[in-house]
């Protein structure tokens, strides 16, 4: 639901929703471990991703992805995870600039099909990725892991197990929101509440 939060609702509104969801959903059932139910909150910075790109304000997307790592990068744990276990994140932050052409496109023809699902695709791995990399943020620079508690020896061990399972989740989030997104997006448009949203989005940014 992040991915699509954001491209109806926009990014502000999207992120709205899905930070009452976190709210309403890991609060009334909190996970196991409490310290997960604080992981919620890169849910609606997924949601303002997906918004931001479907809105062609793709630069402030680079520039979160760029900000967050590069304060990673430079904290002292990141001499002990290996890089190489965050390749998903590194392939999602290329991927925000087809994902800007094709999402360009899409606005332009918004019967073009092929455009929509690759617009979909491209946004969703971008934003579920953001939510990622937020949580990789949250667990290590704000040092969450020490609430578990989980050793530091045992990090690289976390990473490189996430290194093969996360990839697969993003997978099947693309799948489902442009196998889900794409009759979606086609009757909001024919019934005319996608071009009446986005015609709000437009005024609210020239006011």
């Amino acid at each position: 639901m992040v991915p699509f939060e954001g491209i109806i609702a926009g990014p502000f509104l999207g992120a709205s929703a899905a930070f009452i969801g976190v709210v309403v959903g890991r609060f009334s059932k909190p996970e196991f471990f409490f310290v997960e139910n604080f992981f919620g909150i890169a849910e609606p910075a997924g949601a303002f991703a997906a918004g931001l790109l479907f809105t062609k304000r793709w630069k402030i997307v680079a520039a979160i992805y760029l900000l967050l790592l590069g304060v990673f990068f430079l904290h002292p744990l990141a001499r002990l995870i290996p890089m190489w276990t965050l390749w998903d994140i590194y392939v999602a932050f290329f991927a925000i600039f087809p994902a800007a052409v094709v999402v360009r496109r899409t606005s332009q023809d918004s019967t073009d099909i092929r455009s929509l699902f690759f617009s979909l695709a491209l946004v969703t791995f971008v934003s579920v990725e953001l939510d990622v990399l937020i949580r990789v943020f949250m667990l290590t620079v704000l040092g969450l892991y020490q609430a578990y508690p989980i050793p530091t020896d045992l990090l690289p061990e976390i990473f490189i197990a996430g290194a093969l399972t996360t990839p697969l989740e993003a997978a099947y989030a693309v799948v489902a929101c442009t196998l889900v997104g794409v009759p979606l997006m086609i009757s909001l448009e024919k019934s005319g509440l996608l071009r009446l949203m986005n015609s709000d989005k437009r005024r609210k940014r020239t006011i």
